[in-house]
């Protein structure tokens, strides 16, 4: 089945083209110049693949949090996407997918970060196993250190690895810094069975991370 995945809260709209969890296409790869809307990059996506839009059978698709206004645009297409074609629409949170990243290439638990206003973040701790995110909404000193109290290594990623790694309350840890800013977007192709099994049809559909969403 070919499935796509949308990356929203990173610095840019990315899109891929996978089947059988191998990548076809990656947006990245290829030179958009200014224009990097995304229904020009699913465009150039089928018309560089050969594929006909309605060879597609699913769209997976980051929630955020991330930049609002851009994550959600990016889920506002892919629900219309889904729409339109009648086909599941399957969200990811931002927290999840660079947990699995970082997760896959370390082993431990992963504490990923969000800025927001007002000093505040969205922080996601992400354990392995079946995938489930534990996401919490506030102060960075406030809610890392309870949130990882029973664990003594852990990996961090997001924008305040730095920060996390200097708290008092984590002294006695072992801290990596993972030095990633975002989750790997291509992990929406190439472990897209972890993430086909939740999709949505309409009248269901995908809705953005938010403080309110959380909890």
């Amino acid at each position: 089945m070919l499935i796509s995945g949308i990356s929203t809260s990173s610095g840019q709209f990315a899109l891929l083209l996978g089947e059988n969890n191998r990548i076809i296409y990656d947006s990245s790869e290829h030179e958009a110049g200014d224009n990097r809307e995304l229904y020009c990059l699913l465009q150039n996506a089928f018309s560089a693949c050969n594929r006909k839009i309605n060879d597609l059978g699913g769209i997976i698709v980051d929630t955020g949090p991330g930049g609002t206004s851009r994550v959600r645009t990016g889920i506002a297409f892919a629900n219309s996407l889904a729409y339109s074609l009648n086909i599941p629409v399957c969200p990811v949170s931002t927290m999840e997918l660079a947990g699995i990243d970082a997760y896959c290439r370390y082993g431990l638990p992963v504490v990923n970060s969000v800025k927001s206003i007002k000093g505040n973040a969205y922080i996601g701790l992400y354990r392995g196993g079946n995938g489930d995110v534990q996401m919490e909404y506030g102060r960075v000193e406030e809610i890392v250190p309870p949130l990882v109290a029973d664990i003594d290594r852990l990996v961090v990623a997001g924008a305040h690895r730095e920060l996390i790694m200097e708290l008092p309350a984590l002294a006695g840890k072992t801290v990596i810094d993972s030095r990633m800013q975002y989750g790997n977007a291509r992990i929406f192709i190439e472990k897209s069975g972890l993430f086909t099994g939740r999709g949505l049809v309409f009248p269901q559909f995908a809705t953005p991370v938010t403080e309110q969403t959380i909890g």
